[in-house]
């Protein structure tokens, strides 16, 4: 604001490099401290999954209770999500080069509401394919969810928001949702794959072009 220009502007050079240092320094630390939260929530995730696995490992028995054959019940589960955080984590130990890992890590903290693992997730599978079609879908559902976020700014801490807004720049810039969808959409126009998620995502961005998503899936 004015009075922060003419504050400054006041100053002695060598006390506004000081000052200048002291903003950078603490903008470093909001970064430091949204990537500790970031990692301290992986970690927790990880610490909680072995110590689950560890619990069912204690209450298995050498003979294999009946009903734990029966195929409708193996494929139902009370917890999905946190029975998918299972099958994810060795698969991004073992296959973290193959980008459905990530593309499915994405889905599965979407679904937990998780912004952080979220793009996380979605920087990995740009670093391996960056033109890969789910990836666009990726991007624009995480993008509308920040959207979503900043109705409740409040609640969510500053150092996260300049996480998710340094972490997303490099990849998707400074252009809103729908705009970077449209780039996608022209710059993929022969691409039939990358159209029906270009589509899709308009749709979900735009309802009022329902008639135009239809024409071009049929």
């Amino acid at each position: 604001n004015l009075y922060v220009v003419c504050f400054t502007e006041n100053l002695l050079p060598s006390e506004r490099k000081k000052l200048l240092n002291k903003q950078k320094k603490a903008k470093r630390k909001e970064l430091e401290k949204a990537n500790a939260i970031a990692a301290a929530q992986e970690k927790r995730e990880q610490h909680n999954k072995a110590r689950q696995q560890t619990n069912n490992q204690d209450n298995d028995t050498d003979t294999p209770q009946q009903d734990e054959l029966i195929p409708d019940k193996l494929a139902k589960t009370e917890e999905p999500l946190e029975q998918a955080v299972k099958f994810l984590s060795p698969l991004q130990l073992l296959a973290k080069d193959r980008i459905e890992t990530h593309l499915m890590a994405f889905e599965i903290y979407f679904r937990r509401q998780k912004p952080l693992l979220m793009l996380q997730s979605v920087k990995r599978a740009w670093a391996l394919d960056p033109k890969n079609p789910t990836l666009h879908t990726c991007l624009i559902r995480l993008a509308l969810f920040i959207e979503q976020m900043k109705g409740a700014e409040g609640d969510v801490h500053p150092a996260v928001w300049e996480v998710l807004k340094s972490g997303l720049e490099p990849i998707m810039g400074s252009k809103p949702a729908l705009e970077l969808n449209a780039s996608y959409l022209k710059e993929n126009a022969s691409h039939l794959p990358a159209l029906l998620c270009g589509y899709k995502m308009l749709y979900l961005l735009d309802p009022s072009k329902q008639s135009e998503c239809v024409y071009y899936y049929s």
